[in-house]
């Protein structure tokens, strides 16, 4: 089929007409990595209409980003059915749409009669879609996740590597006293987490000089609640979910915190954080830009991405008191 002459408003490559859906990654943290790629696609397309479908975790994240004209925000157990229906309620006569993975809302693409359907051509995603997107990735050393989401529309026509794509949202006035979160739990797993005693003793360091705020980890609240406990119960944000807690990490100078989705969403607010990694590689996974710092210990069984460690749980274990303070401190002095 010929294509249709770019206008200044249309990437060169594939992209048709001026309203598009794209689908959110399930995850919170990978829909914080596909932040960017949606923002260089405005950059592209300034007077096009940009519509996310996200669901509940991750509606909040999107709402934030002001490149975007809506957000459909569906319920994280919701049929393509039900999904393609928002889309054909919100009266957007959408020319085409983007999935990056197999979801319900990828398969609504379809279901609501989206004419180009473009996104990678896996196994389960490639039945979705009408115009299969491949991105050539050389042999060579571990790349951030980032580049996942980038190298796709960059073969649309965008251009991704710019610094106004990584741009947080605007911050709050920050709390008059220096105010640090603390995350002990990770939603991906007990394995990438630091054992509870040193947090214990670590966080009752930094109570001595700053206001400490312990967070749950979503789906893993049982670590903040015994580090609250071991403390003596300081301030406990057990209520703070979605935009709330989006809304409460922008006002923290600083983020402290296991390896899970909680760092992702302080790097998307712009709060400079210290992460502990273990099972996960940093150099994959570890939150965008350089105000972040990241603590890891490489031993022989580093990167094996277990949700539960089969063994002695030595990358997270051989990670001292003494080495997370001076990370801390260097994360401040730096910042």
């Amino acid at each position: 089929m010929p294509q249709a002459a770019p206008t200044p408003d249309r990437p060169p490559l594939h992209l048709k007409g001026g309203y598009l859906a794209i689908a959110s990654p399930e995850s919170v943290s990978e829909a914080c990595f596909s932040v960017p790629a949606v923002r260089a696609i405005r950059n592209a397309r300034p007077q096009g209409t940009i519509v996310v479908v996200a669901n509940q975790d991750t509606a909040p994240v999107w709402r934030k980003v002001t490149e975007i004209n809506l957000v459909i925000e569906h319920g994280s157990a919701d049929s393509a059915r039900k999904i393609a229906r928002l889309l054909n309620e919100c009266d957007v006569p959408f020319d085409s749409s983007i999935a990056w993975e197999d979801s319900p809302a990828a398969q609504a693409f379809a279901k609501a009669g989206i004419h180009q359907r473009l996104g990678y051509p896996s196994e389960k995603l490639a039945k979705s879609l009408t115009d299969p997107v491949e991105v050539v990735r050389k042999i060579g050393p571990i790349e951030h996740q980032v580049n996942h989401y980038l190298l796709f529309v960059e073969k649309l026509g965008a251009e991704p590597f710019t610094p106004s794509n990584f741009t947080p949202p605007p911050r709050p006035k920050p709390p008059q006293t220096f105010l640090i979160a603390v995350a002990p739990g990770s939603d991906y797993g007990s394995a990438s987490e630091w054992p509870l005693e040193r947090f214990s003793e670590f966080v009752g360091e930094l109570a001595n000089h700053c206001d400490v705020a312990i967070l749950p980890s979503p789906d893993q609240p049982g670590p903040a609640a015994a580090l609250a406990k071991s403390l003596g119960d300081p301030t406990l944000n057990l209520g703070l979910e979605g935009d709330a807690l989006l809304d409460f990490l922008a006002t923290c100078n600083g983020l402290i915190a296991c390896d899970g989705s909680v760092p992702h969403l302080a790097s998307f607010v712009g709060t400079p954080s210290l992460v502990f990694f273990g099972p996960n590689e940093p150099e994959w996974r570890r939150p965008l830009g350089r105000i972040h710092r990241i603590l890891r210990h490489h031993v022989p069984c580093s990167g094996c991405l277990l949700n539960k460690c089969p063994l002695d749980h030595r990358c997270m274990d051989e990670i001292t008191i003494p080495e997370a303070l001076d990370e801390i401190r260097a994360l401040f002095e730096r910042g």
